[in-house]
């Protein structure tokens, strides 16, 4: 039997058109769902990446979420998204809409960049993140705050039965019915690599790659740098 390549595959574009259909509420319902966790992993992520004057790939940007963080470090973002809605919600001047596998970029164009709470959403996850190390320039770095799944087994069945019915229920609250698509989250946390698979994929692109694991190895931060050749 062939060997399933991770990220989303066949049901990528049932998530992508769930995420379009609650633009609206997206940040507050999400930040609730993480239980307020959000903020601070969005930080650690920018932290470690943004530099006074470099260029950041905002990597399923949304509606510029990470990019106002971006900015605040002395950071230019580049928002890119597959996601027209999404984009549309954000002010940001430099916008492009674009799926992680296919990133419209000369290669070593970024300083660094930043996903939060999207690479999950690849629909091929090698190839995105095949993308990101190519578009880097030398000493680049990488940097994700997302969703997590531990390698235990007890806490990941626990993971699963928050995530089965808080992110409808927490959506309902946040947006009414439209809340009811924040239920996809179950779905990619099924498709979700576990942390030590992530950590392991993203070594064959970086060289140095510490992941950090947070609510029971529900949340996650990854640092990964490129040092210059």
């Amino acid at each position: 039997m062939r060997k399933r390549r991770p990220g989303l595959q066949q049901r990528w574009s049932y998530v992508v058109n769930s995420l379009q259909e609650i633009v609206p509420s997206y940040e507050r319902a999400s930040s609730r769902i993480s239980l307020f966790g959000d903020r601070a992993m969005r930080n650690e992520a920018v932290a470690y990446t943004v530099r006074s004057g470099s260029t950041v790939l905002d990597l399923g940007a949304g509606p510029g979420t990470m990019s106002r963080l971006i900015v605040q470090g002395g950071g230019d973002p580049v928002l890119v998204d597959v996601s027209k809605p999404m984009l549309k919600a954000s002010s940001f001047r430099n916008r492009v809409q674009a799926a992680f596998e296919y990133l419209p970029f000369r290669s070593a164009s970024f300083n660094g960049a930043v996903a939060g709470f999207a690479l999950r959403d690849s629909s091929d996850l090698i190839s995105a993140v095949s993308e990101v190390a190519r578009v880097l320039g030398p000493e680049g770095s990488f940097s994700i705050c997302d969703l997590g799944k531990p390698d235990s087994t007890a806490k990941r069945v626990l993971l699963a039965m928050y995530l089965l019915v808080a992110p409808a229920v927490i959506g309902m609250v946040s947006a009414g019915r439209a809340g009811l698509k924040y239920a996809s989250l179950y779905d990619t946390y099924l498709l979700t690599l576990r942390n030590s698979q992530l950590a392991s994929l993203l070594s064959h692109f970086f060289e140095s790659v510490k992941l950090t694991e947070l609510r029971l190895g529900g949340a996650i931060v990854v640092r990964c740098f490129r040092p210059a050749r």
